[in-house]
C-alpha cells in the first residue's frame, strides 16, 4: 500500500512537472506564508504563519512544497487527528494562481497521502469552502474524499480578500488506502459526469432570476445542489447577492446533510448530489 502511494505520488509530480519535498528550515517556511498569504490576497495575517509551521512539523506533521524549476509554487500543511494514529489532518493546501490546473494540488496532495500512510495513518482529513465548484470536484471527484459534515461559520471571520464574512465549510475524509479514481491517474481532470434524471432528482437549489439563488423544498430520495460557476468573481463584485448564496447553500446543503442525506457525486456544470442514507431512511 505504501509503495503504491508513494510511486502515485512519484508519477502526478512527474505529470505536474514539480519536485516535492518536505520543509522544515524557518526561510523555506517563511517563502511558504508568503506564498499562502499571495494565494489568499492577505497581506497583512498569512493564514499559516511560518512559526506555526515550524511548531507543527517539530511535532511530528509535515509542510509539503512544490517546485518548479527551482520556484516554490505550491505547499500544503498536515498535522495528525484522533484518534491518534489513525488519522491525519491537512489544515492548508494552495498553489500560486499563475500555475493552477496543470496538476500541481494532486501531486502535493499525493505526497501527503504517502507520508500520512508511511506515519501509520489510514485516512485525511479536512474542509473546504462549498462554494468553490473546482474545489468540490477536486477534492470529491478526483481524490475520491467522502463528506462527513457541514460546519457552520467553521472558523469565524478570516481578514483576507477570498473568504465571506461567515466561513461555513464542508468536512471530507479521505480513505488513504483506497486506490484511487481514475481520473487521479491521468491527467483528465475528472470522469465524465452520469446523466441525470430531473424527475428522479429535483433540485432544492437552483439560479434563478439575476444569478439570485432559488430554494425548493426537499421531496425526494434523490436531490441536486446547484452552486455558483465562480463565487470568488461574485464576492469581490456584489458581495451582497454572494452573501445570500452563502446562506442558501447553508439551507440547502446543510439541511439536508443534518436531515440524513449524503453527498454522493458531483454532475455537471454545478450540482452536488444528494441521496437519502441508509441510515437515515
Amino acid at each position: 500500500m505504501i509503495q503504491d502511494a508513494e510511486q502515485d505520488a512519484k508519477t502526478a509530480a512527474g505529470r505536474a512537472d514539480v519536485t516535492i519535498r518536505e520543509l522544515d528550515a524557518v526561510p523555506d517556511l517563511q517563502a511558504a506564508a508568503e506564498l499562502f498569504a499571495q494565494i489568499w490576497a492577505a497581506p497583512l495575517v498569512a493564514p499559516m504563519p511560518h512559526d506555526i509551521m515550524r511548531s507543527l512539523v517539530h511535532a511530528g506533521g509535515a509542510v509539503h512544497a512544490a517546485f518548479r524549476d527551482g520556484h516554490l509554487v505550491g505547499a500544503t500543511v498536515a498535522t495528525f487527528g484522533s484518534p491518534a494514529g489513525a488519522s491525519s489532518y491537512s489544515l492548508i493546501a494552495g498553489v500560486s494562481p499563475a500555475v493552477e490546473g496543470r496538476g500541481i494540488g494532486l501531486a502535493l496532495k499525493l505526497a501527503q497521502r504517502a507520508w500520512a500512510l508511511r506515519a501509520g495513518a489510514t485516512s485525511m482529513i479536512w474542509t473546504f469552502d462549498p462554494l468553490l465548484r473546482r474545489n468540490a470536484r477536486f477534492n470529491l471527484t478526483r481524490l475520491g474524499a467522502v463528506v462527513i459534515e457541514y460546519l457552520v461559520n467553521f472558523y469565524g471571520e478570516i481578514p483576507d480578500g477570498v473568504n465571506d464574512p461567515e466561513t461555513d465549510r464542508l468536512a471530507v475524509a479521505w480513505d488513504l488506502g483506497k486506490p484511487l479514481p481514475g481520473s487521479a491517474r491521468s491527467d483528465r481532470p475528472a470522469d465524465d459526469p452520469a446523466p441525470y434524471d430531473e424527475n428522479k432528482s429535483p433540485a432544492i437549489l437552483m439560479p434563478g432570476e439575476h444569478g439570485e439563488p432559488v430554494l425548493t423544498p426537499r421531496r425526494s430520495e434523490r436531490l441536486r445542489c446547484w452552486i455558483p460557476e465562480d463565487i470568488l468573481s461574485a464576492r469581490r463584485a456584489d458581495p451582497d447577492r454572494a452573501g445570500r448564496w452563502r446562506m442558501a447553500v447553508r439551507e440547502a446543503l446543510g439541511g439536508a446533510l443534518n436531515d440524513g442525506y449524503e453527498v454522493t457525486g458531483l454532475m455537471e456544470p454545478g450540482w452536488y448530489v444528494l441521496e437519502k442514507s441508509r441510515a437515515g431512511r
